[in-house]
């Protein structure tokens, strides 16, 4: 067993207040009104703006992100990116709320692919307020080797049968600004130099929790009341590309894909309502 195997198992807890001017800054991000108070239920997903790993500037990797072995297993390939994940809401998060995340490694799963090699990492994450249990995710993280020169591949054509879409001009500015929000350091939503000459991409990448963010919001915004929800990455949407986010029903469930204004696909969700909730 290779010693970052013995990874799996390994817990740890923080704990964050869920302030309302964080959750004000993410609003205005997405250039809408910065309206949160205390007491208001957290918009799903934000809690991404809270919980961040307060790790030091020598810790961190070439890449922005906390170096191998501080946070997350030291697994032997420098290419980290979000993979898919899922959620289990119970009981919404509050603005103001003192909430504790405890979260464990669940998997370390090596495999080969197209592209080389591979290694996947799954963490359950599960979010308690004075010990009622609030939500829970399952988070899977995917590290690749080095860049290198691309096996040309036909891309996915995301579905066109759409009920309802959202589209977001992103622009550098909005990816620092979410960077800031999340803590996240990683250089390829920045520095777009780097994006080019290490990881092999024409552009700033769009965040994939972003993305999935914004799933999330266009499943609420019809009304439905959220129990369960997952999503998995597909392809990079780089900048100056449109996002475009789109969703259908399908009896009690509802189907959810981002993609690019040419119709690439870069990420395919699906949301269930709470079982008590009314049918569509």
């Amino acid at each position: 067993m290779n010693n970052w195997e013995n990874w799996v198992g390994q817990t740890r807890t923080t704990e964050a207040q869920l302030h309302p001017e964080q959750a004000n800054r993410m609003a205005v991000t997405l250039d809408r009104s910065p309206h949160y108070r205390a007491g208001d239920v957290l918009p799903p997903a934000w809690h991404w703006l809270y919980f961040h790993d307060l790790v030091g500037a020598s810790e961190l990797g070439a890449d922005g992100h906390p170096r191998r072995g501080v946070i997350l297993p030291p697994v032997p390939f420098p290419r980290r990116m979000w993979a898919s994940g899922s959620f289990v809401f119970h009981t919404p998060l509050r603005l103001g709320d003192t909430v504790t995340c405890t979260s464990v490694i669940t998997s370390i799963v090596p495999k080969e692919g197209r592209s080389g090699s591979l290694c996947f990492v799954t963490i359950e994450r599960t979010y308690t307020t004075g010990g009622a249990l609030r939500l829970i995710e399952e988070q899977t993280l995917v590290y690749r080797e080095s860049a290198r020169e691309p096996t040309p591949t036909q891309p996915t054509l995301a579905p066109v049968d759409a009920d309802y879409v959202r589209r977001y001009a992103l622009d550098s500015t909005a990816l620092f600004r979410y960077s800031a929000l999340t803590f996240n350091g990683h250089r390829i939503h920045y520095d777009a130099d780097y994006c080019r000459a290490v990881e092999g991409y024409p552009n700033l990448v769009v965040h994939g929790p972003l993305i999935a963010t914004l799933l999330l919001d266009l499943y609420v915004e019809q009304g439905q009341t959220l129990r369960r929800f997952s999503y998995r990455a597909r392809s990079p949407l780089c900048l100056p590309h449109t996002l475009v986010v789109s969703g259908k029903a399908s009896g009690t469930d509802t189907r959810l894909w981002a993609s690019d204004e040419t119709g690439i696909l870069v990420m395919e969700a699906s949301g269930s309502p709470h079982p008590l909730a009314p049918s569509p």
